[in-house]
């Protein structure tokens, strides 16, 4: 029987395979009635012994139909406005002082949850002799509505992690960690709260190092936008005075059918108070934080090879999108990925090269634009690129978003992951070698190991290491793409 005690009182987890693991802990008090869309307050104390077997209930959210959905097993369990919860998963609740890594989830800040089961983190601690942590966050309009007649900053889903992060530098001994090397990483909107948190006043010494994957720097949501979207759900449910009444269930769907709205980051003035970019390259914050971070290589084909409007995508179509998305250089930009992508014996298909641009806008461009801020003042930045094929969808998906995550968790074998990640030894190989990079990053804040070729900082020569079969640094991969979107394209 494990048995901890927190700041709020003691609990009792599971005897798991080695591990004590403890599931739904609560980090905050539920934020529901009063307390929605207030910054999260902490929990009440207990007084009894606490169970924390199960999971808690994941952010209120709808599910991801069809195809996508299916494969990269967003699965939540249930669900609840009552969703401040984490879990913990420790090879012992002793004095060993063990690295600290907590996950921030991705899902677009709409969807997702700490509890599924790809990022199960038992194979990371007992690997890895680490304790590992996954939150959830409110989503979508609950945790992202500027409204200032409520309270509300438009930032709560942000200081819900820096809540759990908070909980987690205070507990964390308890349970066999050391608070003084806590690691935050997360994907896709995990990693583009993370580029939000280093740079947030708010957030600042709630960790100590950062591996934003697939997600980075990205676009404030300016107030003027964030109060439109906040005027026209309060208009829909009868104005600002009725919107803590209003059933969750109203929210979620009321959400979606806002003209325009984005629910993510909003520059508030409090909260957010500048660009991240321009407090990331001060260093504000991050002046000696260690910084591992990177993207798959072919990250968007998850959405173009679903979308039917691409289906039957040909060169003019091809042209046409290209001169939509970057003007008079749009023949520019098409000699340039023939050039990097020749370069790499990649297809120059229509569809692959669109999947290849909006890869690099979302996502390899921001990851490139943070480690250059970063690196202004820190030197020990790492870039990876994670290569590897899914058979999936008949390999058309080739290393697209998301299929880095079973890998890095060793959860690339439970059955649902098996499809998207393909089987057998070369699998299981890849997957302890990144995991292995992930370890070593927590452990010493150098993500090098015995198992793959030396890694070199980022630098002047934009090393990046590139994982699939082979495990090869590269200096300035794609660079001409690089270049093209780093000169004055928006």
């Amino acid at each position: 029987m494990a048995l901890v005690e927190t700041s709020c009182g003691q609990i009792e987890g599971l005897d798991q395979d080695g591990l004590n693991v403890f599931l739904g802990i609560p980090f905050a008090q539920p934020p529901v009635g009063d307390k929605r869309w207030l910054a999260p307050v902490p929990p009440e104390p207990w007084s009894r012994i606490r169970d924390t077997k199960a999971f808690g209930s994941c952010a209120i959210q709808s599910t991801i139909p069809g195809a996508v959905g299916e494969l990269i097993g967003i699965a939540t369990g249930e669900t609840s406005e009552d969703c401040l919860y984490l879990n913990v998963w420790t090879p012992g609740c002793d004095s060993n002082k063990r690295p600290v890594m907590v996950w921030i989830h991705g899902g677009g800040n709409t969807v997702g949850s700490g509890s599924q089961p790809r990022v199960n983190g038992q194979h990371l601690a007992k690997t890895g002799d680490m304790v590992v942590v996954t939150l959830n966050y409110r989503l979508g309009a609950l945790g992202f509505l500027h409204a200032p007649e409520l309270g509300g900053t438009g930032n709560e889903a942000l200081l819900d992690q820096v809540a759990g992060l908070r909980w987690v530098k205070e507990n964390i001994e308890a349970f066999g960690g050391d608070s003084g090397n806590v690691t935050v990483f997360g994907q896709s909107a995990g990693g583009f709260d993370i580029a939000q948190l280093m740079a947030m006043p708010a957030a600042a010494g709630s960790f100590d190092k950062a591996i934003p994957m697939s997600g980075s720097l990205t676009n404030q949501v300016r107030v003027e936008a964030a109060l439109r979207s906040a005027q026209e759900l309060a208009d829909r449910c009868g104005g600002f005075d009725k919107l803590r009444s209003v059933p969750a269930e109203q929210i979620l769907s009321l959400q979606t059918q806002i003209p325009g709205a984005r629910w993510g980051p909003v520059r508030d003035g409090n909260v957010i108070q500048e660009d991240a970019a321009e407090v990331l390259a001060r260093g504000e914050f991050t002046r000696d934080m260690n910084l591992m971070i990177g993207h798959t290589r072919d990250e968007s084909t998850l959405f173009t090879i679903f979308n039917r409007e691409f289906a039957e995508m040909d060169a003019p179509q091809l042209q046409r999108l290209l001169e939509g998305s970057v003007g008079d250089r749009a023949s520019d930009a098409l000699e340039r990925y023939e050039a990097d992508r020749n370069k790499e014996n990649l297809s120059m298909d229509p569809i692959e090269v669109w999947a290849a641009v909006s890869t690099d806008r979302m996502f390899r461009i921001p990851a490139v634009r943070t480690a250059d801020a970063h690196r202004q003042h820190t030197p020990n930045v790492w870039m990876y690129r994670f290569d590897w094929e899914s058979p999936a969808q008949e390999g058309r998906l080739h290393a697209c978003h998301s299929l880095d995550i079973p890998f890095v968790w060793g959860t690339y074998d439970i059955e649902r992951m098996r499809r998207f990640c393909g089987e057998g030894d070369r699998v299981a190989q890849l997957s302890d070698r990144l995991m292995q990079s992930y370890i070593a990053f927590a452990h010493t804040g150098d993500p090098n190991h015995d198992g793959i070729p030396d890694w070199p900082c980022y630098a002047e020569n934009r090393s990046t290491m590139c994982f699939s079969d082979e495990i090869t640094p590269v200096d300035a991969p794609m660079d001409a793409t690089r270049e093209f979107w780093l000169s004055n394209v928006d």
